[in-house]
């Protein structure tokens, strides 16, 4: 028989508590379980519990990866960049991510973000005046960002993917003249 990795508890009449088991601790050996209350319906309470289950089933976390896009860049993506290439490459990025992404994007939940959203960031960047190569630069920061976090769990998918940049416009050949 299956064992149950998923409950709805009646507390009251318009409360429900869900619980979802987590696994056994591996140090004490204790039952791990993942308790909320909600107000609402039955059919409400079922929803929670199903979405609940279907992230745990695909591995992330249940508290969805609260962390904003600020936090993760500050500690994730400085620890797996950093090692991986040059100081003065590292500190181009930390740059470009100070002054283009943090002020658009930097207080949204990491798990929150959608590719319009990206869009945005670079249409944003765009209309500051800068070359389209900066705008494609920062694009190719922000998305090699998210697929780190899409690696660690943190995001199911990479919302900078698919994304149309701004191509830089090629100059025209000239003749030298002599």
């Amino acid at each position: 028989m299956a064992r149950k990795v998923g409950q709805i508890i009646a507390r009251g009449d318009p409360r429900w508590l869900i619980r979802v088991y987590l696994g056994r601790d591996h140090e004490t050996k204790k039952r791990n379980y993942y308790n909320r209350t909600i107000h609402g319906s039955m059919r409400e309470a079922q929803a929670y519990l199903t979405r609940k289950l279907r992230e745990r089933d695909l591995g992330r976390d249940l508290e969805g990866a609260k962390i904003t896009l600020n936090e993760y860049l500050d500690r994730g993506f400085e620890i797996a960049v950093r090692a991986s290439v040059r100081p003065k490459t590292f500190q181009d990025y930390h740059g470009m991510l100070q002054r283009y992404v943090r002020p658009i994007l930097g207080d949204r939940v990491l798990a929150a973000l959608r590719p319009l959203d990206v869009q945005t960031m670079n249409q944003q960047v765009t209309e500051r005046g800068l070359s389209a190569r900066t705008v494609r630069y920062t694009h190719v920061v922000v998305k090699s960002a998210m697929q780190q976090a899409v690696r660690w769990r943190l995001l199911l998918e990479n919302p900078a993917d698919g994304l149309k940049v701004a191509q830089q416009p090629r100059n025209k050949m000239r003749a030298l003249l002599r």
